[in-house]
């Protein structure tokens, strides 16, 4: 579906829009949960390399 700025909605399809996007904003997402989880552990365990060779300079 095409949309141009001249495009318009009715307050129907608007409210019903708003509607979907505030329930999808609180619905849970697993799957970027445990990547996020993923990230996390990798983050750490590159700053635990990286202040352990710090160290181990001196």
């Amino acid at each position: 579906m095409k949309i141009n700025n001249a495009a318009r909605l009715t307050d129907s399809l608007e409210r019903e829009l708003l509607a979907k996007a505030m329930e999808e904003q609180f619905r849970p997402h697993p799957f970027r949960a445990v990547g996020r989880v993923v990230r996390g552990l990798v983050a750490f365990t590159n700053s635990a390399r990286a202040h352990a060779k710090h160290n181990s300079l001196y």
